[in-house]
């Protein structure tokens, strides 16, 4: 379950290391402005590292977004799996408990949520509140925010401060523990 959180913070590694590196490189070598198609302005090369700092900085921010979604999809997934698991063991436990002689016996599995009723982040942040910490909980409020921001466009000019996709993930990780 906590791997698919791994594997989207190590393609975050992995990727900026890349990204560093190739920094690196085209700092040392104007061969490589070309060779990794940057879209550096045409400048002498020893005039140009405040823009290749500047163009690689801007990279590092979209790197984190792209590998922040990742991170979500995958958050999201878990949650929406194991509201289907349960979902499945309190129809089962409803099926085998409640009796026929109760009223609105036969409609006794509309009563129990499932991953279509939850189907909207709003639904499942509402379903969390005062079952998970409360700290968690404004913590996961931040990063659905975030989320939304880059789902929907930044047209929000709010600023969301987030933490690091290290420490998003440990949050994540928290909240996945408590469900």
């Amino acid at each position: 379950m906590e791997e698919r959180l791994n594997k989207a913070v190590d393609n975050y590694n992995v990727v900026i290391s890349i990204s560093k590196k190739a920094q690196t490189l085209t700092k040392q070598d104007k061969k490589y402005v070309s060779e990794f198609n940057l879209p550096i302005l045409g400048k002498k090369f020893k005039d140009s590292h405040a823009e290749i700092d500047e163009y690689f900085d801007k990279l590092s921010d979209i790197i984190l977004e792209y590998s922040f979604l990742e991170l979500f999809a995958s958050f999201e997934a878990i949650v929406i799996e194991k509201i289907k698991l349960a979902s499945g063991e309190m129809k089962k436990t409803l099926n085998s408990n409640y009796n026929t002689s109760f009223p609105f016996n036969s409609y006794e599995e509309r009563f129990v949520k499932n991953e279509d009723d939850l189907s909207s982040l709003n639904k499942i942040l509402n379903l969390l509140e005062n079952k998970i910490d409360n700290n968690l909980y404004d913590k996961l409020k931040i990063i659905v925010k975030y989320r939304d921001r880059l789902a929907h466009g930044k047209r929000f000019n709010e600023d969301i401060v987030l933490e690091s996709i290290d420490e998003t993930k440990k949050i994540m990780e928290q909240i996945l523990d408590e469900i």
